[in-house]
């Protein structure tokens, strides 16, 4: 469903529909804006709706009951560097070659770090790849004083937060049970909260669970490989796509680097004792 999801926010930005509810309808009379969104938000889009398979090893193998539209043909597109083979609908080629992801039935250059946006074209040795490598140094280095007060912030997360998740947490279990001993005539008082180390434990993961998700949509709003940190006017242009890899691994480095001894895990923190406690 994101991949749809999406696929109606380019179609709304490109002029050709208009937003309803989560999607979109197509407008009578389409007609492009003054100002069109980014290139490459717009190839990740196409790529995560195009019906394209990549052949390297590892790639996911359809289950066996899959069976490809039969008046579909398809044509195999040639790796490029890290951009791997694929198999895709020969009537979409066209398409990828006007978006220059194609030349000559091989990806183009430019279509490299555009698969590294997708799950199935990121590959643990991009981490190393120079150009990686690089963009964490301009992040940490070209950082935005709104952006990195930001970042101060979710990286912060004191024992306060902590107690008043707990707190929550339990109150939401505890208020309940008080209505409805009130609501059977008990006299009884309402529930003093005290979180115990265990439940404190809990809340101080959901806590870094979110914060991490909060950091995600940072860099996947703001962010982008070929131009850094992205100005007011730049992100308008930009789309949201949540579930992007190069972002994520982008927000992991960029973490790791600006808070020493703060090492970023798939779904929370793993800081040593103490590091983030107030």
């Amino acid at each position: 469903m994101t991949a749809y999801q999406l696929g109606c926010d380019a179609l709304v930005a490109l002029g050709q529909a208009e937003r309803f509810g989560p999607g979109a309808l197509a407008k009578d009379r389409p007609k492009l804006p003054e100002v069109l969104p980014r290139w490459d938000d717009i190839c990740v889009t196409v790529l995560g709706l195009a019906d394209v398979t990549f052949l390297h090893p590892g790639a996911p193998t359809p289950p066996e009951s899959y069976q490809p539209i039969r008046t579909a043909t398809y044509t195999n597109v040639a790796a490029y560097k890290t951009a791997d083979a694929a198999r895709a609908r020969t009537d979409i080629l066209p398409l990828l070659a006007i978006l220059a992801l194609t030349e000559n039935g091989r990806w183009t250059e430019a279509s490299e770090t555009i698969h590294w946006r997708g799950a199935d074209g990121w590959k643990p040795s991009n981490l190393e790849d120079v150009r990686f490598v690089e963009a964490v140094k301009i992040a940490c280095e070209t950082m935005p004083d709104d952006i990195e007060d930001e970042m101060d912030g979710l990286v912060t997360i004191t024992d306060d937060d902590v107690e008043k998740s707990a707190t929550r947490r339990i109150r939401n279990f505890t208020d309940t049970n008080y209505a409805n001993a009130r609501r059977r005539g008990q006299d009884v008082a309402p529930p003093e909260i005290v979180p115990s180390e265990i439940e404190l434990a809990r809340a101080r993961a959901s806590v870094e669970q979110n914060r991490c998700g909060q950091l995600d949509w940072l860099f996947y709003r703001r962010w982008r490989l070929s131009d850094g940190w992205l100005s007011d006017e730049a992100t308008q242009r930009a789309f949201e796509i949540f579930h992007d890899p190069l972002a994520e691994n982008m927000r992991r480095a960029v973490i790791s680097e600006r808070y020493e001894g703060l090492v970023m895990a798939e779904l929370g923190w793993k800081p040593p004792a103490k590091t983030l406690a107030s």
